[in-house]
């Protein structure tokens, strides 16, 4: 989402201007509550001056308040075409407003229906939006184990037939060679004090799972070992908040993360099960999650390629690593904080 990092005040209206749209159903609910207040956060981390180099803050009060800014919703999707013209910056507008559809912790066929309704006046194809809208809405099996299979295969860039070849065998894991295993564990081992390395065996020592590679691990190395390597630089830990945030983080950073976002928060945050852990609910901090995209969107390097080299960065200093990447000071876990707190 770079508009989060580097968009213009009207191409952040933009943006704004979409969530809004979809908090309140296209103007058919009142605009107050849990998606209320993460639009405000957003809004607020996108008008702030000195932020962005901008010498004043944004005025985003109209978009903020409880009466509609616009007579209907053809009027918002006319300013919002004005605002963002270019595709790209639509797509990402629309990203933000399947956020908020999927970030209240009951289901929002609503949200998500009007995000869809959007995606199509902007010109964007509706398929993601169309997936999580069957997935949440209709509690379909199917849909639910293909979406995440197919998320799996574009985040892995293995082809979906040979992803579903060793899913029905109940062996994703086995997506990773002996060879990568190998390389995985002996870097992670030599890892020096300091390093990334040496913070991910931390992590794992706090973790209440076993380090991607393990006998027994349900999915391959290639994408849980950097999943978690992206939970130690954006700093998140292993509860489902974390999870989240993680993802929200994953947003931020690359276009293609909004597919492991929904995911994720159908998981772990509306209690849906679609990959291959035990979902779980979560009541999330919209300042955080906010603060999570814009980590994400200011970092400089898309650090959810599948060709990204995540291994080569595990004997190096955790902080020069962070700052080459461009990831902003933040998260939630402390400097020798653990990974998996303790929840009363």
């Amino acid at each position: 989402m770079a508009l989060l990092a580097f968009g213009t005040p009207r191409e952040r209206r933009g943006l704004v201007a979409v969530m809004r749209m979809v908090a309140t159903a296209n103007g058919t609910r009142p605009f107050d509550g849990d998606r209320a207040e993460l639009v405000g956060m957003f809004a607020g981390l996108q008008s702030c001056a000195g932020c962005h180099g901008f010498d004043e803050s944004i005025d985003f009060s109209d978009l903020l308040c409880a009466d509609e800014p616009w007579a209907d919703p053809e009027m918002g999707i006319a300013e919002i075409r004005a605002c963002l013209p270019d595709p790209a910056q639509a797509l990402e507008a629309i990203h933000a407003g399947v956020l908020v559809a999927l970030y209240s912790i009951e289901q929002d066929p609503a949200g998500l229906d009007a995000a869809r309704w959007i995606s199509k006046q902007l010109g964007a194809s509706d398929s993601m939006v169309r997936s999580v809208t069957l997935t949440a809405g209709n509690h379909s099996k199917a849909a639910q184990a293909d979406v995440f299979r197919r998320f799996l295969s574009d985040r892995i860039n293995i082809d979906i037939n040979e992803v579903r070849r060793f899913a029905e065998r109940k062996d994703l894991g086995a997506l990773s060679s002996i060879s990568m295993i190998e390389d995985y564990h002996r870097t992670l081992d030599a890892a020096p004090d300091g390093s990334l390395g040496y913070e991910m065996r931390r992590f794992y020592s706090d973790a209440p799972f076993e380090v991607p590679g393990t006998p027994g691990t349900p999915l391959p190395v290639q994408f849980l070992g950097s999943h978690d390597v992206h939970h130690v630089l954006a700093g998140y830990d292993t509860l489902a908040h974390g999870e989240v945030y993680t993802a929200v983080f994953n947003a931020g950073n690359s276009s293609a993360g909004i597919g492991w976002l929904s995911v994720v928060l159908l998981q772990w945050h509306q209690g849906i099960k679609i990959g291959v852990f035990n979902p779980a609910h979560a009541h999330l901090d919209p300042a955080i999650v906010a603060d999570a995209a814009q980590r994400g969107g200011a970092t400089h390097v898309d650090v959810y390629r599948a060709d990204w080299d995540w291994v080569s960065l595990l004997s190096r200093p955790l902080d020069e690593v962070r700052a080459e990447l461009g990831i902003p000071q933040g998260g939630t876990v402390a400097v020798g904080a653990s990974w998996n707190p303790v929840v009363n």
